[in-house]
C-alpha cells in the first residue's frame, strides 16, 4: 500500500444505491433484447413497461439522475469488439428505452458501430420532431472519425436543428460548415462550443456561423463566450472574425502551432491603428517583443488568465494598470530570470495562481513569496529551485509585516531540483529503498521545500517531487513551528528521475507524526519512495484500519 487513506464512513444516500441496483438489473433484462437492428418490438415493449414506470412514478430530476447514472454504468459494459456487426452496444438499448426530450444533459459515448451511430440519430431525430429537446449541455462523442455517411451526415443535421436551448455543445471531430450554420440559426443561447479536431470546419463556416454575410447577424454573437477550435481548419481570419463579432466572448481555445503569429499580428495591427479591445478573459501569448508584447495586453483589459511563453529579457513598458484584472499567470520557455522578478514585482499582490514551466536558470523561492503575497496556488514544472539566507524584509513589499505563503492553498511541483543550502553532510552515505531508513546521518542542508512546510500555515494540499534532504528531524521541526493543520493531502515522490532507488529519507516516524499533527489529512505518500519498508507498510495500514474501527464504535 503506497498511500494512506482513511475510510469513508458516510454511506450514498438511499435513493443512489436504489437507483444504482435498479439500473443494474434493468442492464441485465436489456442485455437479453440485444436483437438485429431491423428488430425493435421488444425494446418498444421494454421502453412502454419501464420507461413507463420511471415516467409514472419519478419525478423529472429524478428520472435524469437515474439516466445518468444508468449511464455509467453501461460505460462500463463489456460488448462483443469491433468484429461484432449484430450486438448493439447496450447504450443504444438503454438510450432507446429511457431517454426522453425533457431531459437537460446528455452525453453520447462513442459508438464503433456505423448502425449504432445511426440507431442514435434516428432515435434524436424521431423524439425531437416537432418540438425539439429541452437540452441544455449536450456532449456527442460518438464518432471516432471525421469521416460521416451520407445517411450519418444527413441525420445528423436534422438532430441539430431540434437542440434549441442549448447553452453548452460538444461535438468532436465530425462538425463541418453546414452543421456551423445549423447552429447558427437554431441554438440562440448558446454559450460554450467545442468541435475539437472538426478538420472540416473552415473560416466560411465561422462566417456562417455568425452570419457575417447575413442580413443580421446571428443571436449567437452575444451568447458565446467559449469556444475551442482545436485542430480544425480555421485560420488566423476566422479566429478573429470569432473576436469580433463575438461581443462576450470569454474564451477562445486553438491549437498553439497553428496560426497563432499571425493572428497575434492582427491583434497587434488593430490595437495600433484603431486602439480597439477584446473581451477575452483567458491568452495564451508566445511573445516575441517587448513592444509586441505591450500591444497585445493592451487589447485585453478584462484578462484574468495569462499564459505567457517568451524568452525576452524584460517586460518592457508593461505596468499594473495593464492587468488590472489578473490573478492566474503562467509562466513557461524563459531563459533570463529577470522576467519572473519584473512580472511579480508589477502583479505580483494580485496574483493567486502561479505556474512557472521549463526555465533555464535556478528559481528563488523566496522572491516568490516576498512579491506575491496572496498565492493560493503554487505549480512549478521542470525547473530548479533555491532559497537564500536572507530574511524575507524587501523593499517591494507593501506590508512588510506579513510573512510569505501565508495563503497559500494548493502546491504542485513535478520534475524540480533543490539546490541545497548550508550543506552539513556532504559524505552522507547514499540512500536506497531498503537502507534509507538505516542512514544515519541523511541530512545535507535546507532547501525550497522546507521553507514552503515551514512557512504555508493554510496548505491544504501538496503533490511535490521529494528531496534526500528532508529526513525525520526536519518534519519533526517543521510541524513543531507550523503543524499544518489544514493540510488534507500530501504526496510526496521519487526525488529524481534518474536515479529510481534513492529514496526520501521519511520513515514511519514521520508518517505517525503527520497523523497526530494534521487532522484533516485524507492522503499521505507515496511510501514506495519513501524510508518504509512494505511491511511497515502493511503495518501502518492495520494501525489506520484499527484506528478508524475504535472511531467508529465511539
Amino acid at each position: 500500500m503506497s498511500f494512506l487513506r482513511p475510510v469513508k464512513f458516510q454511506p450514498s444516500r438511499l435513493e443512489c444505491i436504489a437507483s444504482d441496483a435498479w439500473s443494474d438489473y434493468v442492464l441485465i433484462v436489456l442485455r437479453q433484447h440485444r436483437h438485429y437492428f431491423a428488430d425493435h418490438l421488444c425494446l418498444r415493449k421494454l421502453r412502454s413497461v419501464l420507461g413507463g414506470y420511471v415516467d409514472e412514478r419519478l419525478p423529472r430530476s429524478v428520472r435524469e439522475e437515474c439516466f445518468h447514472r444508468g449511464s455509467k454504468l453501461v460505460k462500463k459494459d463489456v460488448w462483443g469488439g469491433k468484429d461484432d456487426l449484430i450486438t448493439p452496444d447496450l447504450f443504444v438499448p438503454f438510450m432507446f428505452v429511457f431517454y426522453r426530450t425533457d431531459m437537460k444533459q446528455m452525453e453520447i459515448p462513442g459508438l464503433v458501430r456505423h448502425n449504432d451511430r445511426v440507431t442514435v440519430l434516428d432515435l434524436l431525430y424521431n423524439h425531437g420532431t416537432p418540438h425539439g429537446h429541452a437540452a441544455e449541455a449536450v456532449r456527442i462523442k460518438m464518432f471516432d472519425r471525421p469521416e460521416l455517411s451520407i445517411e450519418e451526415s444527413y441525420l445528423m443535421k436534422r438532430v441539430l436543428r431540434g437542440f434549441m436551448c442549448l447553452k453548452s455543445l460538444v461535438l468532436w471531430k465530425v462538425c463541418d460548415d453546414a452543421m456551423l450554420q445549423i447552429i447558427g440559426v437554431t441554438c440562440r443561447h448558446l454559450e460554450m462550443f467545442d468541435i475539437w479536431k472538426s478538420v472540416s470546419v473552415s473560416d466560411l463556416g465561422v462566417r456562417m456561423l455568425l452570419g457575417m454575410d447575413a442580413e443580421n447577424p446571428t443571436r449567437l454573437c452575444s451568447s458565446l463566450k467559449k469556444i475551442m477550435i482545436k485542430d480544425t481548419s480555421i485560420t488566423d481570419q476566422g479566429a478573429f472574425n470569432l473576436l469580433l463579432y463575438c461581443k462576450n466572448l470569454e474564451s477562445l481555445e486553438f491549437s498553439h502551432g497553428s496560426f497563432i503569429k499571425q493572428f497575434l499580428q492582427r491583434i497587434e495591427y488593430s490595437y495600433v491603428k484603431t486602439h480597439r479591445t477584446f473581451g477575452l478573459k483567458s491568452l495564451f501569448f508566445p511573445a516575441l517583443s517587448t513592444d509586441s508584447m505591450h500591444n497585445v495586453i493592451k487589447s485585453f483589459p478584462l484578462m484574468e488568465d495569462l499564459c505567457l511563453w517568451t524568452s525576452l529579457r524584460n517586460v518592457g513598458e508593461v505596468s499594473t494598470s495593464d492587468f488590472p484584472n489578473l490573478h492566474v499567470l503562467k509562466l513557461g520557455g524563459l531563459t533570463y530570470p529577470s522576467i519572473i522578478s519584473e512580472m511579480t514585482s508589477v502583479i505580483g499582490l494580485q496574483l493567486t495562481t502561479l505556474k512557472i514551466e521549463t526555465v533555464h536558470f535556478d528559481i528563488n523561492l523566496e522572491d516568490i513569496g516576498i512579491t506575491c503575497l496572496n498565492l493560493e496556488e503554487l505549480h512549478i514544472i521542470n525547473a530548479r529551485l533555491a532559497i537564500s539566507n536572507r530574511t524575507f524584509a524587501h523593499p517591494r513589499v507593501s506590508h512588510p509585516s506579513e510573512k510569505p505563503f501565508t495563503k497559500l492553498k494548493l502546491v504542485y511541483f513535478f520534475l524540480v531540483q533543490y539546490i541545497l543550502d548550508q550543506v552539513q553532510n556532504e559524505n552522507r552515505a547514499p540512500n536506497s529503498v531498503v537502507a534509507a531508513a538505516g542512514v544515519e546521518k541523511p541530512a545535507t542542508g535546507n532547501t525550497a521545500l522546507h521553507m514552503l512546510l515551514k512557512h504555508a500555515v493554510n496548505l491544504e494540499g501538496m503533490q511535490v517531487t521529494g528531496t534526500t534532504a528532508l529526513t525525520d528531524s526536519c518534519m519533526d521541526n517543521i510541524l513543531k513551528t507550523n503543524p499544518l493543520t489544514h493540510l488534507r493531502r500530501l504526496i510526496i515522490s521519487n526525488p529524481t528521475s534518474q536515479e529510481p532507488f534513492v529514496v526520501v529519507p521519511l520513515t514511519a516516524l514521520s508518517v505517525r507524526r503527520l497523523q497526530q499533527s494534521c487532522p484533516l489529512l485524507q492522503c499521505l505518500g507515496d511510501f514506495k519512495y519513501w524510508a518504509v519498508t512494505p511491511a511497515q507498510r502493511r503495518q501502518i495500514s492495520r494501525k489506520s484500519w484499527i484506528a478508524m474501527d475504535s472511531l467508529k464504535s465511539q
